[in-house]
């Protein structure tokens, strides 16, 4: 008769779990030889990340953003020469609510120089060209109206003028905007968020908070918020409430809201400015902001 098979009792088991737990125990021990694969069962994996970079640009978006603006003035002034872009404009004027307004700008930081080409809703001028220093008018009375830029009129009036000097903080200048030439730009509007921050802080009359992450022209940002006792276009602070959108790569403010109260809704609009399609550094020369370039 064919052999039966020998059946498995509890000894022959016992005796296979410790061969297993032998094995095992070895292969720790034999791993415990080499420094490099230690891990601590007890500890999270997450403990490694000591030689991750942690950004304290972020920690300070969102734990102290008036130190991050600050910051990032001074990181922008001393990386980036010039830039362009499209500017998406809205703003609260004397004579009411502006269109909502395209501009190809073009920048550089020195000598400071602004060049820009209204691609939709032109108002006075369908053309601004600035550089600082070049054009001014030492007969003038008032110290404001010495600095002077270069503006070409719409196509109509352009049958008649061919371009004119206006001083950058004149009359007409006010009326087409609430920020003059000399006023554009990253580093400028940093500086205008900064002066009007430290000034409330000094009052005790600063909030400034982190919102959260966002998103703008298809890239990412944070969202910070400030509140300030505005009284009205007559009071010390530019407005009430204002939302600042900071592209995480760039660190600048790439869109800032400006409302005349606690709510965003377009009864308290007081200005719009979106900078879209940004290209740092493009290598801009005299070229850019020479007048027959544009033919001004």
């Amino acid at each position: 008769m064919p052999r039966q098979p020998k059946q498995f009792t509890r000894r022959n088991l016992q005796f296979l779990f410790g061969l297993v737990l032998a094995a095992i125990l070895y292969a720790q021990f034999q791993l415990s030889e080499d420094p490099q694969v230690i891990l601590n069962q007890s500890t999270p994996v997450l403990l490694a990340a000591e030689n991750v970079t942690v950004d304290s640009f972020e920690k300070l978006v969102r734990t102290d953003p008036l130190a991050a603006l600050i910051e990032a003035r001074a990181r922008h002034q001393r990386e980036v020469s010039d830039y362009e872009c499209v500017m998406v404009k809205q703003e609260l004027l004397p004579s009411g609510m502006s269109e909502e307004q395209e501009v190809k700008v073009k920048h550089r930081a020195e000598p400071y120089s602004v060049f820009m080409d209204w691609q939709r809703n032109p108002g006075l001028a369908s053309r601004v060209l600035y550089v600082r220093g070049r054009w001014v008018d030492q007969k003038a009375k008032n110290e404001d109206d010495r600095e002077l830029a270069i503006a070409q009129p719409g196509k109509v009036a352009q049958l008649f003028v061919k371009s004119l000097k206006q001083p950058i903080h004149g009359t007409l200048s006010k009326q087409a905007s609430r920020r003059t030439v000399d006023e554009f730009g990253f580093a400028r509007t940093l500086d205008l968020l900064i002066k009007f921050s430290e000034l409330a802080k000094s009052h005790n009359e600063l909030s400034l908070t982190f919102c959260g992450e966002s998103s703008f022209d298809g890239r990412p940002v944070w969202v910070i918020r400030r509140v300030l006792p505005y009284t009205g276009e007559d009071g010390v602070y530019p407005d009430r409430l204002a939302e600042v959108y900071i592209d995480k790569e760039y660190r600048i403010p790439v869109a800032v809201y400006s409302f005349a109260g606690d709510e965003k809704v377009p009864s308290n609009l007081l200005g719009k400015y979106e900078y879209r399609g940004i290209r740092m550094k493009p290598g801009l020369t005299d070229k850019d902001f020479e007048p027959a370039t544009y033919g001004m």
